[in-house]
């Protein structure tokens, strides 16, 4: 992704799987404060820690753990622990002042510790706060250490290296820069398919408040592509609140099981003293899930809705309804629809006409005033908003003879100004941006022919290219996975695209079921023959219906058209309560 670009999710969760003892003792001082957290299949360890001495806990099987649960500590050890890391049956754990300490899974329950590693920052004894298994080259694991007096420029301090000799060896070194206002830099977990994750919190004064953010930041996972000193950007932030039932919720450590789930430990008070939220707490976060495959999931959670009419029109004396809401295309704050008329008589894919909204945070869409009936262009599937004009991927996918072009509207009127004629046709396009050295403004459209023989939404087929002479010219061509794309059925239809110089393209599948893929811009630049994988994937919640288009505004809400059920006599554009899209 872009620099400064990321994308804010707002995580939910379910309570549970445990609540932690917080009475334990050692060395007469109260180990209260929860450290790192660890998972090994469907086994968690943890430890909560005092300033002389840390309580060890194990949850077994916490994946079917379905409710609060009481966990009693398995050992106490005479250590402070800060983080904690799982690598091959052992446990690692950065401690208080400089030691990391090892201990068999198997010793758990004796409080066993078979090494200690010294942990020296340019010859300083500063305290190693959080540790993550980084993976295993030429024979050596290799771990990242996470040191907070290193911290420069709103930017956290991190290493990778071995635990040898006693010692911890530095290999490389690199910053992540913080997100604004979250100051306090806990827990880490990293992922070789995901990159780094780190636990985040919002201070008042010094303590810590319901405000927490997880930033995700994608470190190469080979320590010889890590740019050593090189300061990386987060281009992912999943916020995590308390509520009113907390005077604080403090996220201390996290990690992603082998299934994908996002397990966080936190430092719970709460707002009244004594109630069953005064405990601290592991949550089993629900959205999003991080399977094995490196395609994040997310379920996306509508919010409001506006009205796209299904306007009747007359042609030749006859009404016809227009009813397919194919396209979406947003300036600023003002949205399109193209919607169009696709019953199965003689106007089938002969009839659209163009609608707008003033305001897409409040106002309904109505049809642009004065605008002509479009009786040559087919059914629009997809539509971008570029230098004063709308450009429209008209094809008809039922007919024999497929349109290949795209067309060229004015939005103030609806008037079709020109087409440009296509090798394929073309079912979905988004405005690329300018190229200086081409001195052309390029367009992204979505082939919709069959390609080698082959359904077109199998491995969707991309071309990135100018208008010219009343012509799409390509300059570059790609193609994607489809992970939905079931060979059994009929159904594998692509809808329309959305691309972002900052956050990348996205496409909308459909099979019974629709799905948004996301590709990130530097993937398309370094494209070759290979289809490329998506990183993430949306799935709709049960309000949104059929999605046909989507755009990201300018202050980064994502708008989705959509087909609604015939009974509400009308189709929709909806806003998306998370994910939110920054630029910055």
């Amino acid at each position: 992704m872009s620099a400064n670009a990321k994308t804010r999710y707002t995580i939910s969760k379910v309570f549970g799987p445990a609540i932690l003892d917080a009475t334990v003792t050692t060395d007469n001082s109260n180990a209260h404060n929860m450290a790192g957290m660890t998972i090994n299949g469907t086994t968690a360890y943890c430890a909560k820690r005092s300033q002389t001495g840390s309580a060890i806990y194990v949850i077994k099987n916490i994946a079917n753990v379905t409710a609060r649960k009481k966990v009693s500590r398995t050992v106490t050890i005479p250590y402070a622990v800060y983080g904690m890391t799982y690598c091959k049956n052992y446990l690692f754990m950065t401690c208080y002042k400089n030691k990391v300490i090892k201990m068999p899974v198997s010793s758990v329950s004796s409080g066993t510790i078979t090494e200690e590693f010294t942990v020296s920052v340019d010859g300083n004894g500063y305290i190693p706060q959080s540790i993550s298994y980084y993976g295993t080259e030429n024979n050596e694991d290799l771990f990242l250490i996470g040191v907070g007096k290193m911290n420069k420029d709103d930017s956290f301090f991190y290493m990778i290296g071995t635990l040898e000799n006693s010692k911890f060896i530095e290999k490389k070194r690199f910053y992540v820069k913080g997100s604004a206002g979250y100051e306090q830099a806990q827990g880490i977990f990293y992922h070789s398919k995901y990159g780094l994750f780190i636990a985040t919190n919002k201070l008042t004064n010094g303590s810590a408040t319901n405000y927490n953010m997880i930033l995700c930041a994608r470190i190469p996972d080979k320590i010889s592509s890590v740019d050593n000193g090189n300061i990386y950007i987060p281009e992912s932030e999943f916020r995590f609140n308390g509520n009113s039932r907390y005077a604080s919720l403090a996220v201390r450590s996290l990690c992603i099981s082998d299934s994908g789930i996002l397990y966080i430990s936190t430092n719970a008070v709460a707002a009244t003293a004594g109630s069953e939220y005064d405990n601290d707490v592991i949550f089993r976060a629900t959205n999003p899930v991080f399977p094995k495959n490196g395609l994040m999931e997310f379920t996306l959670s509508s919010k409001e809705s506006l009205i796209v009419p299904n306007p009747d029109v007359t042609i030749n004396g006859s009404t016809y309804t227009c009813a397919n809401l194919g396209a979406f295309a947003l300036n600023d704050s003002t949205g399109y629809c193209l919607i169009s008329h696709t019953d199965k008589d003689e106007m089938q894919n002969k009839a659209s006409i163009l609608l707008s909204s003033s305001d897409i945070t409040s106002t309904d869409f109505t049809r642009v005033k004065g605008s002509p009936v479009l009786t040559t262009m087919g059914h629009g599937n997809g539509m971008t908003y570029a230098n004063g004009y709308l450009f429209v991927a008209a094809y008809d996918k039922s007919v024999n003879s497929r349109r290949a072009e795209i067309a060229k509207l004015d939005p103030a009127t609806g008037i079709l100004v020109e087409t440009y004629q296509c090798e394929h046709a073309m079912g979905g396009i988004s405005y690329y941006g300018y190229n200086s050295e081409l001195n052309k403004d390029l367009f992204i459209v979505l082939n919709y022919d069959p390609i080698d023989d082959k359904s077109y939404a199998m491995t969707p087929e991309f071309y990135i290219g100018y208008l010219e002479s009343k012509k799409f010219i390509s300059v570059k061509k790609f193609s994607v996975q489809n992970p939905s794309f079931d060979s059994t059925i009929d159904q594998n239809y692509l809808q329309d695209i959305y691309y972002s110089p900052k956050h990348g393209l996205f496409y909308v599948t459909f099979t019974e079921s629709t799905k948004i893929y996301r590709i990130l811009p530097e993937q398309i630049m370094q494209a070759a023959n290979k289809p490329l994988a998506p990183v993430a994937v949306y799935l709709k919640d049960a309000a949104v219906k059929e999605i046909e288009s989507l755009a990201i505004s300018n202050s980064g809400i994502l708008y989705l058209a959509q087909n609604c059920s015939t009974s509400l006599n009308h189709d929709a554009v909806t806003s998306i309560a998370s994910p939110l899209f920054i630029n910055n």
